[in-house]
């Protein structure tokens, strides 16, 4: 080798030394996380605790080596939720996949603390809306006198914005800022075409959402969300959301009957493929045992149940399905981008959800999988 081509060689080298360093977050670091607190983290945290399993969509993009390296103790909700996703996850992570203790906390954040800190965690990551029932429980005081930090993100409550700085959040506090920022970018991109395709239209259309379709069943109907989660997102996309004016809190069933009085525009059912035995709900999600067969059939069915040819949605043959797992997910703007297409048809060819998808799962470490996460129950 020449001097010259050396030279070259090593200058190549200390530049992209150069780089990562630059892209590196320095410790001890303090953070404002979602609840205004502000955290200091001492150093780069190797062991943490996901309060919420569905965390682990945030982990994918920015340890998409693997998501579970740093996972102590968690909430394995994707397991006991959406077995046909975490197939997906435990076979591209076999071992590592298994190596957290699943101490599957409450919904609202319930916790065995003395087990979390047997796992001897250097970080806590809680979602926001567990914050009032942890802080009646003195978790947060029992972390600070065991000098164990812990933050909070959001990706249901206020999904679009709480969910963009969530993935900033952490991709600064685990060392990925680089990476958090690789999906902001597309995530900010994908939301201004939606945002300019809403501006344009004279009308929202009236939206219901029957969250979780048929996990209960063929004659279960219909349990929506308010001004939170879906409700989010349907007004993300361009929709008024029809559970936030019949619903006095967060969640809550609403009667077929009233449904069809208030006749809305589109009718969206969210989906998995839930466990047990009456479950009909459309599986929606990733691997190859997901099904499109099994979704039309899902739907098909759910259409059939008493009334729902009555909605307006239904005669119009705006019903459509989608992903379940999305309202509780950083990546939450593949739904807005579906939601919205679907609500503006006449705009739909500008938006394209599924090239969104694909470009993704590309920044994420599960590479090239089978699914099918939107429907159309017309088609």
């Amino acid at each position: 080798m020449t001097i010259s081509a050396f030279l070259s060689r090593f200058t190549a080298i200390v530049c992209l030394a150069c780089s990562t360093v630059a892209h590196a977050t320095d410790y001890p670091l303090t953070v404002t996380d979602l609840a205004g607190r502000q955290v200091t983290i001492e150093h780069e945290p190797k062991r943490i605790v996901l309060q919420d399993g569905r965390d682990i969509f945030s982990l994918a993009l920015l340890d998409r080596e693997d998501p579970f390296a740093r996972i102590a103790v968690w909430n394995n909700i994707i397991k006991r939720s959406d077995p046909n996703t975490w197939q997906v996850f435990e076979k591209q992570w076999p071992k590592t996949s298994a190596q957290a203790v699943d101490m599957q906390f409450g919904d609202d954040g319930d916790m065995n603390l003395e087990a979390v800190v047997a796992g001897k965690p250097d970080l806590l990551v809680f979602q926001l809306r567990a914050r009032k029932s942890l802080e009646g429980a003195g978790v947060e005081r029992k972390l600070a006198a065991l000098n164990i930090p812990a933050i909070y993100v959001d990706s249901d409550l206020d999904p679009v914005p709480n969910s963009q700085k969530s993935v900033a959040l952490l991709g600064k506090v685990l060392n990925r800022e680089a990476r958090a920022s690789e999906y902001l970018d597309f995530y900010t991109a994908r939301l201004a075409q939606v945002d300019k395709l809403i501006a344009e239209q004279d009308k929202r259309p009236l939206v219901f959402v029957e969250a979780k379709a048929g996990q209960g069943g063929a004659s279960s109907c219909c349990f929506t969300h308010g001004d939170v989660y879906w409700g989010k997102l349907v007004q993300a996309a361009g929709g008024d959301n029809l559970g936030s004016r019949l619903l006095p809190g967060a969640t809550g069933d609403v009667t077929l009957e009233t449904v069809i009085s208030k006749k809305p525009d589109v009718y969206v059912m969210s989906g998995t493929k839930f466990p047990g035995n009456t479950s009909i709900s459309p599986p929606f999600g990733f691997g190859p045992t997901v099904s499109q067969a099994a979704i039309d059939k899902s739907m098909g069915q759910l259409l059939k149940r008493p009334g729902m040819a009555q909605l307006q949605a239904t005669q119009q043959h705006r019903v459509f399905g989608v992903y379940h797992q999305f309202y509780a997910s950083s990546w939450n703007i593949l739904a807005v981008e579906y939601l919205t297409q679907a609500f503006y048809p006449n705009a739909a060819e500008r938006l394209d959800p599924a090239a969104s998808t694909h470009a993704l799962l590309g920044m994420t470490g599960l590479g090239e999988v089978p699914m099918i996460l939107f429907g159309h129950a017309s088609e």
